[in-house]
């Protein structure tokens, strides 16, 4: 897996294309799960858009069905050890806010590994 920095990372947040990627790539994941990720087409306000819609997602999933949220996680690929450390460590944070962050990154740098992928293809 293809590691970048969190400055990197956020820097992938402006881009437009790779906006619309994650957005697609989030709508299909959380498609999987019969939830609907809708999306207005701006953005600078992605990923303000998609937490509203998925953190009341995660929280219900954590609440209700403990067993389709690991599998919506699994599917994602979060890394399972950041998950451990938000559900069964000391900290007070808000679990279903830092999930939906956890979320939103691996998704994004799934659509960044993608694109850095191909353009290692076109050169070769």
């Amino acid at each position: 897996m293809i590691q970048l920095s969190k400055l990197e990372l956020n820097a992938c947040k402006t881009k437009f294309d790779l906006v619309k990627k994650v957005v697609l790539q989030v709508q299909k994941d959380f498609q999987l799960y019969d939830e609907k990720i809708e999306f207005s087409g701006k953005s600078e306000l992605a990923y303000d858009e998609l937490s509203q819609q998925i953190e009341p997602v995660i929280f219900r999933m954590l609440e209700l069905d403990s067993a389709r949220f690991f599998s919506l996680l699994y599917a994602i690929d979060v890394e399972e050890e950041k998950v451990k450390e938000l559900l069964f460590g000391q900290s007070e944070t808000d679990v279903s806010r830092e999930l939906t962050h956890l979320i939103l990154e691996r998704e994004l740098l799934k659509v960044v590994s993608r694109e850095i992928y191909a353009q290692q293809i076109q050169k070769d």
